[in-house]
């Protein structure tokens, strides 16, 4: 038995939009294999029930995002962490303001600070920009 894509990434919890990329570029979402699908007649993706099921397990058991940073760490500016990503800061700032992730990647907890700009962690910069990075590589 089949579940249409829409169905299966409204258990994940996001958008389908979101899980159809994940579909078209590498089949993983967040670095976990997608379940076997099939597109059907109308251009519909579906997915096996029973595997689906066995994702969505997989998926609330994984790791949380990068957590909030400590007081003391250093932050990093919007501006700073596009240039240092090489993403367009207006992507970046929709992105983060919206909960998205880019190319697959979820972005690190953003910190208001200093009025309303967005500050990220240093760390989560660099990870996500390293891995950022990368996947652009392979393309």
């Amino acid at each position: 038995m089949y579940i249409r894509l829409d169905l299966f990434a409204d258990m994940l919890g996001i958008r389908p939009g979101d899980l159809l990329h994940a579909v078209r570029t590498d089949g993983k979402l967040e670095g976990l294999p997608l379940p076997a699908r099939q597109q059907v007649r109308g251009a519909a993706i579906m997915f096996l029930q029973d595997e689906a099921i066995g994702f969505l397990k997989l998926w609330e058991t994984r790791p949380s995002e990068s957590p909030v940073p400590d007081a003391g760490e250093q932050l990093v500016s919007l501006d700073a962490f596009a240039r240092q990503a090489g993403i367009a800061p207006l992507a970046l700032w929709q992105a983060a303001c919206n909960g998205k992730s880019l190319r697959g990647i979820p972005l690190p907890v953003a910190v208001k600070s200093y009025g309303s700009q967005l500050m990220f962690s240093a760390a989560g910069v660099e990870v996500f920009a390293a891995e950022y990075k990368r996947l652009k590589s392979k393309k």
